[in-house]
C-alpha cells in the first residue's frame, strides 16, 4: 500500500489517533512527495455537495479536519498552509500540542509573528500557549504577540462560561516584570476588557473583574509599581494609540486618584500630554495642572511652551481651563503676568464669547497698557475678536487698529449661461473615448454616442482598432464596475460594447483582425454574453429615473444601425448640460429639411437644456424656418412673451416648454392634453414638505421569551416631503419629470448619477432634488457615505449651475447647511456667499432654516460654527446674515431650542459689526420670554437693548 493509499484509507475510516503515527514514519522527503496527494484530499474533503432537505455543506467531518490540519501542517510550506482554512483549526483542542514534540517547521516562528503583526491571530491561541511554546524553543517572544494575547489571559474560557482568574499573570516571572508593560507601549485591544461583563465569578470577587480592577488592587499591595503605572498611563496619550485605548489608559489614570504629589513628580510627563492630537489627553493633563498651578513647584515656564498647542485645540473647556491655570499661577508667580497676556491673544481665534471675555478680563487685570508688545500682539488678533471683546479692549489697542478695515462688498460675477467660458469643445475620437468611462464629466454620457453617431461615414478598421483601448475599458466596467462607478456608466459601457459589435457586424476586415486576437479577457471574445442594449436593463426593476438616459442611448445606437446621420438635438453644447438655442435650431433645421420627426425624448431633454438667457439670434433663425408644428413650438420656447399655438400633435414637447418657461403657469391650450391627469407638484416639483417631531416605533431590549426585540413609542424629528400618488409612465409619451418620480419605494440611485440625472431638466431641478431630500435628509442623522454623496453632488451641481433659486432649492440649501458632513455645509455656505448679491434671497433661506431650527432638527452648533467661520467676509455678508439670522429666529417659539444662546451671541455679534437694532416684534417678543430663562437671561438682555423703541 502505498502513502497516498495509506493516508486516504485512515482519513475513510477516520483513524485520528493514528495520523501522527503515520506522519512520524515518513522522512521529509516523503512528506514533500505526499503533497499533490494531499492537496487533492484537500480539495475532495472541503467541497461544498449538496445533502438532505436541499442543504449543502462540506464532506469534510471533524475528525477528518483535525487529521487534514496535521497533515497539511507536516506536510505543506508556509505559503501553501497558510492558503487553507486549517491554519485556524490548528490551535483547537490541543491539536499543536500532538506535534510540537516532534516536529515543528523551520517557517513556524516567522509565520506566528506576521500574524501577530497583521491582527489575525487565531482566537485559540492563548498567552499561555506562547509561552509554553516560546519555552521549548519553538517561537520568539515579540511585542506584538504578547499582547495580542495577555488582555484575554485574565479570563478563562470553561464549560459554564468566562471566569476572571488574573492568577496567570503570576505564573511567569516575566509577565508582570516584562509583559505588562508592553500594554503601555504598543496597541493592544486591552481597552475591551470593561466590555467582558458575563463573568461567571464577578460575585464572589471583590474588585471589578477586568484589568482596572486588577491593577487597582496590584497597584495598592506593592505588586506593581504605582507611580511607574502613572506615568505610562500619562505617555500613552502621544504614541499614537486610537481614541478608545488612549482614553482607557486615561480613565485607569483617573481611576488611581493621583495624590498632590504624585503630580508634581508627574508635571513633565503631564506637560507633554499637553502636546497630543487627542482632546481627552489634554483635558486630563489640564485638570491636573489645575490643582498644580498654585503650588510654588508649578512649572509655568514649560506650561508656556506647550500653551499654543492646547489653544490652537479651539475647545472652551480646554479655553476656560487654561485661563483659570494661568490665573491661579499668577497669584503664586507674579512676573508670568505679562507673558500670560501676550500667550492670551491666541484665545481671540475662538468664536465663544465667553472664552474671549474670561480671557479679555485677565488682560485687562494684568495687562500693561503701554506695552508694545502687547499692542502688536493684540493687533493681530483683532479681526477675529468679538465686537464686546474688541470695546473692552480698546485701551490697550491703537487707533489704527479699530478702524474696521473689512470689505464692503464681495463680488462674485455672474456669468452667462452659455460663453466661451463654458463651451464644450470638439476633441478626438480615439482621446477621448478612453476617458469617457472615467466619471470625468457628466456629459461625457451625452457626448460618447453624439460623437460616434456623427462619425459615420469616417469609421475605419485602423480607427476601429485604435478605439481598442476605450472598448477593453467598457467591458471591465460592464462586468466588473468599479466602486467609483454608476449604473449609468454601465449602461454607457453596455452601448459601446454593442457599438463594437454593429462595427464588426458590418466590416469584415475588423471581425477578421478580431479574431486574431489571443488576448482571453478581451471584449471580443465576450461578445456572445453582451445583452442587446435595447433589452438590458440597469437592474430587475429597474427605476424610471434611469429610463431616459438608456433610452437616448438605445435611439443613438439605433440610428447608427440605420446610418442616420440626423443629430441627437439633446446633446449638451455648454457645460455642463446647456444647449446653445442657436444649435437647437439648427438640428431641428436639419429634421425637418429631411422629413423627419425626431424622438420625442430626445427633443424634451433637449427643450429641457435650452438655455434661454439670450434667445435674440436663435428667435431670427426660427422665423426663417417652414410654417410648421416645429416652427410654433420653438417660438413658443424662444419668445417669453409667446403663448402656444395650435394645433398640437407634440403633446409631451409642447408641456417641457411650458414647464421650462413657467412651471406655475397653466396654459388654457394645454387643457385637453392627458398630462392634466398628474397632480402638478409631479411636473413642478412644489412638494409640500414640514419639518416636525414624528411618533415612531423604537427597538428596546431583546425578549428571549418572544424571541424578538420589545417596541416602544418614541419621538424623532423628521424633515417629510409629500409625494401625492399618481399613475406615472402609463401614457405613449411620458414626460421628462415622469421619469424623475419614477424612483420606486425607496430612491437607489449612485453617487456618481446624481448630477447626470440632475442635468436632464437643469433649469427646474426641483423634482430631483425633493426625491434626494426625501431619501437622503429625512433626518439630519442621515449622513453615510451614499447618502452624504448624493447630497454633494446635488449642492455641487446647484453651484455650477448658477440658476434663480426655488422653493425646494431653499429647502435643499438650508438642510445642507444643516448637514452632518462638514464638507457639505461649506459647499452650502459658499453656495450663499457667492449669491447674496441678489441672487439669493437671506430672507428666504433664513426662514427655511429656521422652520427646521425651532423644533431642533439638527444641532445647533452645525449652524453657528458654519456662521461664525463665514463671518466678517464682507461688510454685505454681514448685512445679509442679520436678514438670515433675523428670518430663522422669528421662526422661533416661546419655549427654547437646545443651544439657542449660541445662536443668540452670534446674531448679537453680527448686529454689532452693522451697528443694527432689532425692530423686528416677534423677535422683541421672544427676547421677552426668554430673559426669563437662566440659560438665555444674559444674552437676551443684551439683545433686548437693542430692540427699538416704539
Amino acid at each position: 500500500m502505498t502513502h497516498q493509499e495509506e493516508l486516504e484509507q485512515l482519513l475513510i475510516m477516520e483513524r485520528e489517533q493514528d495520523i501522527v503515527p503515520f506522519l512520524q514514519k515518513l522522512s521529509q522527503e516523503e512528506r514533500t512527495k505526499l503533497k499533490p496527494a494531499l492537496s487533492k484530499l484537500v480539495t475532495f474533503y472541503t467541497e461544498i455537495v449538496p445533502i438532505a432537505n436541499n442543504s449543502w455543506h462540506t464532506r469534510i467531518t471533524s475528525r477528518q479536519s483535525a487529521m487534514l490540519t496535521i497533515a497539511t501542517f507536516v506536510c505543506y510550506d508556509k505559503k501553501a498552509f497558510q492558503a487553507t482554512s486549517f491554519h485556524f483549526t490548528l490551535f483547537r483542542e490541543n491539536l499543536l500540542e500532538k506535534i510540537v514534540s516532534w516536529y515543528v517547521p523551520d517557517w513556524f516562528n516567522e509565520w506566528m509573528q506576521e500574524m501577530a503583526e497583521k491582527e489575525i491571530l487565531p482566537g485559540n491561541v492563548k498567552y499561555t500557549a506562547l509561552m509554553e511554546l516560546h519555552a521549548g524553543g519553538f517561537l520568539t517572544l515579540t511585542a506584538p504577540l504578547i499582547t495580542s494575547r495577555l488582555p484575554a489571559a485574565i479570563f478563562v474560557n470553561e464549560g459554564k462560561g468566562t471566569h476572571y482568574s488574573p492568577d496567570v499573570l503570576l505564573q511567569y516571572p516575566e509577565t508582570m516584570s516584562e509583559h505588562f508593560w508592553y500594554l503601555f507601549e504598543y496597541p493592544s485591544n486591552i481597552h475591551f476588557s470593561d466590555r467582558w461583563q458575563n463573568v461567571a465569578n464577578k460575585k464572589s470577587i471583590t474588585e471589578e473583574p477586568n484589568w482596572k480592577g486588577l491593577i487597582l488592587r496590584y497597584t495598592s499591595d506593592g505588586t506593581i509599581n504605582r507611580m511607574r503605572v502613572l506615568a505610562e498611563c500619562l505617555n500613552t496619550a502621544n504614541r499614537g494609540f486610537n481614541k478608545l485605548l488612549t482614553g482607557w489608559f486615561l480613565d485607569l489614570l483617573i481611576s488611581l486618584k493621583p495624590t498632590q504629589e504624585e503630580l508634581l513628580q508627574l508635571q513633565p510627563q503631564l506637560l507633554l500630554a499637553l502636546d497630543s492630537p487627542q482632546s481627552k489627553a489634554v483635558t486630563t493633563a489640564l485638570s491636573y495642572l489645575k490643582i498644580l498651578s498654585a503650588e510654588k513647584k508649578f512649572d509655568h515656564q514649560s506650561f508656556f511652551d506647550h500653551l499654543p498647542q492646547v489653544i490652537a485645540m479651539d475647545k472652551k473647556s480646554m479655553l476656560v481651563t487654561t485661563i483659570q491655570i494661568l490665573e491661579k499661577a499668577g497669584k503664586q508667580h507674579p512676573e508670568i503676568k505679562q507673558r500670560a497676556c501676550i500667550e492670551l491673544c491666541q484665545a481671540f481665534l475662538s468664536k465663544e464669547e465667553d472664552t474671549q471675555a474670561k480671557a479679555a478680563k485677565l488682560i485687562l487685570q494684568w495687562g500693561d497698557k503701554t506695552s508694545a508688545v502687547l499692542k502688536e500682539q493684540l493687533g493681530q488678533y483683532s479681526s477675529s475678536m468679538l465686537t464686546s471683546t474688541r470695546n473692552s479692549l480698546q485701551d490697550f489697542m491703537d487707533s489704527d487698529m479699530q478702524i474696521d478695515t473689512i470689505a464692503a462688498e464681495v463680488i462674485t460675477e455672474q456669468l452667462p449661461l452659455i460663453g466661451e467660458h463654458n463651451r464644450i469643445g470638439t476633441e478626438d475620437l480615439v482621446f477621448f473615448a478612453s476617458q469617457a468611462f472615467e466619471n470625468n464629466a457628466p456629459h461625457h454620457i451625452d457626448l460618447l454616442p453624439a460623437m460616434l453617431l456623427s462619425a459615420q461615414g469616417t469609421i475605419t478598421t485602423d480607427l476601429l482598432l485604435q478605439l481598442e483601448p476605450a472598448f477593453q475599458r467598457a467591458a471591465v466596467v460592464f462586468k466588473r464596475p468599479p466602486g467609483t462607478a454608476g449604473l449609468l456608466d454601465v449602461t454607457m459601457s453596455l452601448f459601446f460594447l454593442n457599438y463594437g459589435k454593429c462595427m464588426a457586424d458590418t466590416n469584415a476586415d475588423y471581425t477578421a483582425r478580431l479574431n486574431e486576437v489571443k488576448q482571453s479577457q478581451h471584449w471580443w471574445r465576450m461578445r456572445h454574453e453582451l445583452p442587446e442594449l435595447a433589452d438590458w436593463k440597469t437592474s430587475r426593476t429597474e427605476n424610471g429615473i434611469y429610463i431616459p438616459h438608456r433610452k437616448l442611448l438605445v435611439l443613438a445606437l439605433d440610428k447608427i444601425k440605420r446610418g442616420d446621420t440626423l443629430p441627437l438635438l439633446s446633446t449638451p453644447t455648454h457645460q455642463p448640460a446647456w444647449i446653445d438655442p442657436v444649435i437647437l435650431v439648427q438640428r431641428l433645421q436639419q429634421y425637418q429639411q429631411q422629413q423627419a420627426a425626431p424622438d420625442i425624448l430626445d427633443l424634451q431633454v433637449a427643450i429641457s437644456r435650452c438655455a434661454l438667457q439670450d434667445t435674440s439670434e436663435a428667435l431670427t433663425l426660427v422665423k426663417q424656418l417652414p410654417e410648421d408644428e416645429y416652427k410654433r413650438l420653438l417660438l413658443f420656447l424662444l419668445d417669453a412673451e409667446a403663448l402656444p399655438q395650435g394645433p398640437f400633435t407634440l403633446e409631451a414637447a409642447w408641456m417641457q416648454v411650458g414647464l421650462v418657461k413657467a412651471p406655475e403657469t397653466i396654459y388654457d391650450a394645454f387643457a385637453g392634453f392627458s398630462y392634466n391627469r398628474l397632480p402638478r407638484e409631479i411636473l413642478t416639483g412644489c412638494f409640500k414638505w414640514e419639518t416636525a417631531k414624528k411618533p415612531y416605533k423604537a427597538y428596546g431590549r431583546y425578549n428571549p421569551e418572544t424571541r424578538d426585540y420589545d417596541r416602544y413609542w418614541a419621538e424623532e424629528t423628521v424633515m417629510e416631503i409629500t409625494f401625492p400618488e399618481a399613475e406615472i409612465l402609463n401614457g405613449p409619451s411620458p414626460l421628462l419629470q415622469e421619469y424623475l418620480n419614477g424612483v420606486g419605494k425607496y430612491m437607489s440611485v449612485s453617487i456618481t448619477d446624481v448630477a447626470r440625472i440632475l442635468l436632464l431638466v437643469p433649469h427646474h431641478p426641483d423634482v430631483f432634488l425633493a426625491r434626494i431630500m426625501a431619501s437622503c435628509q429625512r433626518s439630519s442623522g442621515y449622513y453615510e457615505v451614499q447618502e452624504t454623496g448624493m447630497v454633494m453632488q446635488g449642492i455641487q451641481m446647484l453651484h455650477e449651475l448658477d440658476i434663480p433659486v426655488s422653493d425646494m432649492m431653499y429647502l435643499f440649501v438650508a438642510l445642507s447647511i444643516l448637514h452632518g458632513d462638514k464638507t457639505v455645509r461649506n459647499y452650502s455656505a459658499e453656495y450663499w456667499n457667492s449669491r447674496i448679491s441678489g441672487r439669493i434671497s437671506s430672507q428666504r433661506l433664513g426662514q427655511t432654516i429656521g422652520l427646521q431650527q425651532r423644533v431642533a432638527w439638527a444641532p445647533m452648533k452645525r449652524l453657528t460654527d458654519l456662521l461664525s467661520a463665514n463671518m466678517q467676509i464682507s461688510r454685505q455678508h454681514n448685512e445679509a446674515m442679520e436678514v438670515l439670522l433675523t428670518a430663522c429666529l422669528e421662526c422661533f417659539e416661546e419655549t427654547p431650542v437646545k443651544d439657542l444662546k449660541k445662536l443668540l451671541e452670534v446674531y448679537n455679534e453680527v448686529l454689532a459689526l452693522n451697528g443694527s437694532n432689532i425692530s423686528s416684534p416677534v423677535i422683541a417678543q421672544l427676547l421677552a420670554t426668554w430673559q426669563g430663562n437662566a440659560t438665555l437671561k444674559k444674552t437676551a438682555k443684551q439683545l433686548q437693548q437693542l430692540v427699538t423703541k416704539e
